[in-house]
């Protein structure tokens, strides 16, 4: 049953990320006066939640909802289209100086760019 579980949440993420990252690629220079919408994954330790207990569930969702806080901090200036409550994920539009900040930050783990992608 445990298989089942973890197998339905990867194959949730896979469509998720089909349909929210396009190509997954890395965003480059954004230029001066620009924005541009990305997805922000954080930098730690995460679970499935098939795999955890309820209480293990609400203890990891509270310390995403933390990290997405402490990397919200580090970037006023972005704004949040989405803030993902059980993968430790964020959607955001950001400007030159806040790419620039999430790329570097040791909270982030990867900045892709959020882009449309034509259904197959």
């Amino acid at each position: 049953m445990g298989w089942i579980r973890c197998g339905l949440f990867a194959a949730g993420l896979l469509i998720v990320a089909s349909c929210t990252t396009g190509t997954g690629s890395t965003p480059t220079e954004t230029p001066s006066g620009e924005s541009r919408r990305v997805i922000v994954t954080l930098a730690g330790s995460f679970r499935p939640e098939g795999d955890l207990g309820d209480q293990a569930r609400r203890a990891q969702r509270t310390a995403i909802r933390a990290a997405q806080d402490a990397v919200l901090a580090e970037v006023p200036t972005a704004q949040v289209i989405r803030r993902y409550e059980a993968v430790p994920q964020l959607a955001l539009v950001v400007d030159a100086t806040a790419l620039e900040r999430l790329q570097h930050s040791p909270r982030v783990a990867a900045v892709q760019e959020d882009t449309a992608q034509q259904p197959s």
